[in-house]
């Protein structure tokens, strides 16, 4: 789940504190953008509502805890935790907040769009509430939520060049939907270049949540597969399995945390180990050594060598290239 304030970050405004919501007798509101961006990000864990408004800003809002209900015309949808809603630009919606619950409110001034040949294609495809749940059988989920919980770390964040990498986030989640079936009702079938395309999204999602409890039929149920039809296709594409892997991209954060103060303990769980007994035997298996005996043999190096690396740890173009 996204960072809630039960953790320690800090979801205060970067700069540009915000002042007040101000809304036009059209109850359109002026959106008051981060000063100098396009955008505006917020950590809402008020109960209080937004009554009915309108506004020309892309509206994406990540249900963090609780509950969330948003009215669109006469349609309410109601987000639970790991819920996510795109309103459209310029429709007519009003909010109602639970006592407690957080969320987070990302607002993008559409006109970026401008820049590209496929605004058009973007603008249409967001005219209309998208929503994606958690809960639901959605191969778009864990993908979309990743870039959105990026977007939203890079923003409390505010470090220099931030600004590229969150647009560049938003664009590869609307590139993603729009080219999705998913939503059409249309049955998917899967050319070569689709199951490329879902493995390139899949080992992207182990990469940035490696960390998280994921199993072999979690992931597969999120790419579209069975678990026996993913393991196959996991085995053609990267010469190696799920479990493989997984574990290899843990080893390697492993190594890295390490030769830093960090206690092995906690190495074990900051990288998706739920026991220590279980991350020991796993270290060993791919290193040769047990966590301890890496941090003091290794202690003061500053830098693993590519060759540290696990060798099952292959690219998927290689696999591609024996098809």
């Amino acid at each position: 789940m996204a960072a809630t304030k039960n953790n320690t970050n800090d979801f205060s405004q970067p700069f540009g504190h915000f002042t007040e919501r101000k809304l036009t007798t059209q109850d359109i509101e002026k959106i008051d953008y981060l000063p100098g961006y396009s955008y505006r990000i917020w950590h809402n864990d008020t109960n209080q509502g937004f009554p009915n408004h309108k506004h020309p800003a892309l509206e994406i809002i990540l249900c963090a805890k609780e509950s969330y209900s948003i009215t669109i015309k006469e349609e309410t949808f109601k987000l639970h935790e790991g819920d996510i809603i795109f309103i459209p630009p310029m429709e007519e919606h009003f909010i109602q907040a639970p006592e407690g619950g957080e969320r987070f409110i990302l607002l993008f001034d559409v006109a970026f769009f401008d820049y590209f040949h496929s605004q058009d294609q973007v603008l249409d495809y967001f005219s209309h509430p998208k929503v994606l749940g958690i809960n639901n059988a959605s191969h778009l989920y864990p993908f979309v939520y990743s870039g959105i919980n990026k977007i939203i770390q890079l923003y409390f964040k505010n470090e220099e060049m931030n600004e590229l990498e969150i647009y560049s986030e938003l664009l590869k989640i609307c590139r993603l939907m729009c080219n999705s079936t998913e939503e059409t009702g249309k049955e998917e079938t899967s050319t070569h270049s689709e199951i490329y395309d879902k493995f390139v999204r899949v080992l992207s999602y182990i990469e940035t949540n490696y960390a998280e409890d994921m199993s072999l039929e979690s992931v597969a149920k999120t790419a579209g597969f069975s678990k026996y039809h993913f393991s196959r296709l996991f085995k053609q594409y990267t010469d190696t399995t799920f479990y493989d892997y997984l574990c290899t991209k843990r080893i390697m954060v492993a190594k890295k945390l390490l030769l830093t103060n960090i206690p092995v303990t906690d190495v074990a769980f900051q990288t998706g180990f739920n026991n220590l007994t279980t991350f020991c035997r796993c270290f060993k298996k791919y290193t040769g050594y047990s966590p301890s005996s890496f941090k003091n043999n290794h202690s003061g190096i500053e830098h693993i060598r590519p060759e540290d690396i696990a060798s099952s740890y292959h690219s998927i173009d290689e696999g591609l290239e024996n098809q």
